[in-house]
């Protein structure tokens, strides 16, 4: 199966963070991994950083969410399906999307502003497609705007408010909507929920890192 082939037979679907039992116990974060859940709940596909050993774990203690991120997207069967790629930044991110085979799908670029969290969500030719506009004090839905109307939404959904402190675990749901998009543009709305966790959700984990205080 391909990336595109994943999005094109869903109108929605979970990306749910996984947490390791050593994780919940001690706070001490491990590379990320979520699954990828369909609507009904069942794992259709999985994502993972990559990255071990003592280097990895200092680059995570250190720059936090600002580190350079290499990421792999799964099918249910644990084929490689698509590439998400990241250099290391100060202040906006930018995450490439590309297929199995390395041809770039797009890219989602984070924006500067003052009362909103902001994303351009680019096309395999550099092309922005649609915008990602969230007030600062809404802090779980991240609205995708065409002509400055909302089209689809990533939510941060709760499992439960003792789950999700004890675990510390994100879920996101990513709500296609009703716009013709290409599979493309859905493989990069898919991975933009992957870009906002580590953006704005995972220094929410344990102790702080030098970089932290570029976030805003």
């Amino acid at each position: 199966m391909s990336i595109e082939s994943l999005v094109s037979q869903h109108d929605s679907l979970f990306i749910q963070q996984r947490k390791e039992l050593t994780e919940i116990l001690i706070d001490w974060e491990t590379r990320n991994k979520y699954a990828i859940l369909d609507k009904h709940k069942r794992e259709v596909g999985f994502i993972a950083e990559r990255g071990k050993g003592f280097w990895s774990i200092l680059k995570r203690g250190f720059l936090r969410s600002h580190r350079a991120l290499e990421i792999d997207v799964f099918d249910a069967s644990r084929a490689r399906i698509a590439h998400l790629s990241r250099p290391f930044f100060f202040f906006f991110s930018s995450l490439d999307v590309r297929d199995a085979q390395g041809a770039l799908l797009g890219t989602i670029e984070r924006r500067f502003g003052f009362i909103h969290k902001k994303y351009d969500l680019r096309d395999e030719h550099g092309r922005v497609f649609a915008h990602i506009k969230s007030p600062i004090w809404r802090l779980w839905k991240f609205p995708i705007l065409k002509n400055d109307q909302e089209v689809a939404v990533i939510s941060k959904r709760w499992g439960g408010a003792l789950r999700e402190v004890f675990t510390d675990a994100d879920t996101f749901l990513v709500d296609f909507g009703r716009t013709p998009w290409t599979l493309s543009n859905r493989a990069v709305i898919l991975a933009a929920a992957i870009s906002i966790d580590f953006d704005f959700f995972e220094n929410n984990q344990g102790s702080s890192g030098v970089f932290d205080l570029f976030d805003s």
